[in-house]
């Protein structure tokens, strides 16, 4: 997995990053692809894919890494 890449997930446990925040809420993803944007100690940081692949500012998300093993 790299910066980037498209990924379709759909229900696994996350956070969400509120727009303009630093701080993370417990959510569950919704049905949809994500893009990659970067990675942490621990966490994969995703981000909302628009329609045309690129990711949303304002939906930011992360994923603990051995949720992806």
């Amino acid at each position: 997995m790299r910066v980037g890449d498209v990924i379709h997930l759909d229900g696994l446990k996350a956070e969400y990053s509120l727009f303009g925040k630093d701080r993370f809420s417990d959510c569950t993803l919704p049905d949809g692809d994500y893009v990659v944007v970067g990675f942490e100690e621990q966490y994969v940081k995703l981000a909302w894919s628009d329609g045309g692949g690129n990711p949303s500012r304002k939906h930011r998300y992360r994923i603990q890494r051995e949720k992806f093993s």
